[in-house]
């Protein structure tokens, strides 16, 4: 049965994301905008009003999933101790959210990718906001004496680090090896890498 018509312009939007999401859980194939859009209950016209293709429509998810992680994330830190601790909380956070959905990620992984132009485009605030949080992190365990003096840290590079170990690691994890996510676990050998490289001068020197 279809889904009744939705007038509010806010609704009609993240009503498609909504059925976008169900039937990409489905299987990719299964996300037609014919299909989305009859079980968001809108019209095809009106997909196509915000999304080009289905590619973009499963980046949109993407983003709103992001910002939800984020917004859990900022809020999660602030009681954290030190620097170490908050950047456990993100790897924690962020793996923990990801196997709720991490049929999602890992067809976003198949599907699009991060090589993607338009895709990046999408993401790209999002983006940002997970590399200010990071920035923020690192900054702060440098002032703490935790991580490695401001004067020899590439915050850049270590952001980069931090985001390539969870994406690659996730992608070997769910596409190449096809297993589940085992957050805390996994959260844990992380860290364990991270923080050598994070630690070691300020470890060497005290």
């Amino acid at each position: 049965m279809a889904a009744q018509p939705i007038y509010n312009v806010s609704k009609k939007y993240n009503a498609i994301l909504q059925a976008g999401e169900v039937l990409f859980c489905e299987g990719y194939e299964s996300a037609q905008p014919l299909a989305v859009t009859k079980k968001a209950g809108v019209s095809v016209g009106l997909f196509y009003r915000y999304f080009e293709n289905k590619q973009a429509l499963l980046a949109a998810i993407m983003v709103r999933h992001l910002n939800v992680l984020h917004a859990q994330i900022s809020q999660d830190i602030q009681y954290c101790g030190n620097a170490m601790d908050a950047l456990e909380c993100v790897l924690v956070s962020t793996l923990r959210y990801f196997r709720q959905h991490q049929g999602l990620i890992k067809l976003f992984f198949m599907e699009i990718g991060y090589g993607d132009a338009e895709a990046t485009q999408q993401l790209k605030v999002a983006r940002q906001t997970y590399r200010k949080i990071l920035g923020s992190i690192l900054k702060e365990g440098s002032s703490q004496g935790i991580f490695l003096d401001a004067k020899l840290m590439d915050v850049e590079i270590a952001i980069n680090s931090i985001v390539g170990t969870i994406n690659w690691t996730l992608y070997d994890l769910l596409v190449v090896q096809n297993k589940n996510i085992k957050p805390d676990n996994l959260a844990t050998r992380m860290l364990a890498f991270l923080s050598r490289s994070l630690c070691e001068v300020a470890d060497r020197s005290s």
